[in-house]
């Protein structure tokens, strides 16, 4: 478990699914998300994965046991780069309060103290604010911008949409 001064941060578990699903549900939280989860059963299957996988962490607050937003960290490949990957989704209803910046900020000391992260990086469609306003209050350096680089759904007509994709990161060297 990794606690912060409000939050406690845990590897998510199945029975996070009922908190998670309430706002991974919501198309306006999802919208830019490649994944789409039109019932609860969809998202169990992704939720089993990354929580056998011990890469999704559920966030709470530290008095109460709603799950109210995620973290994910994984590995980027190939594995001998010893870089990790960060997301993150936090529920609406905890918008604006600073969490995701709490969380995000204990996750990379724990990707960089205890998994021994050579490099963690994060990206997001340039017109996410929020989240990339996240990634710089957390430390993490803009690297550049993508043009259409991340597929996001095939349109009504089944083409594929690609939008911007902007990318930081941090060398452990950079952190602390």
């Amino acid at each position: 478990m990794i606690e912060t001064i409000r939050l406690s941060i845990t590897h998510s578990v199945l029975t996070d699914l009922d908190d998670m699903y309430e706002y991974v549900s919501n198309e306006e939280v999802m919208k830019y998300e490649r994944e789409n989860y039109p019932t609860k059963a969809s998202y169990l299957v992704i939720l089993k994965y990354l929580s056998e996988h011990k890469l999704l962490y559920s966030i709470r607050l530290k008095d109460n046991p709603k799950v109210i937003g995620h973290l994910f960290l994984g590995k980027t490949g190939p594995a001998v780069n010893n870089e990790y990957n960060l997301g993150y989704i936090l529920n609406p209803l905890y918008h604006g309060k600073g969490y995701c910046t709490e969380a995000s900020k204990a996750i990379l000391d724990y990707g960089f103290n205890i998994l021994k992260a050579n490099r963690i990086r994060a990206a997001c469609n340039p017109v996410n604010i929020p989240s990339w306003k996240v990634m710089e209050k957390i430390g993490l350096k803009k690297e550049g911008t993508f043009k259409k680089r991340f597929f996001i759904r095939n349109d009504e007509h089944g083409n594929p949409i690609y939008t911007d994709e902007v990318l930081y990161g941090l060398h452990v060297s950079d952190w602390k």
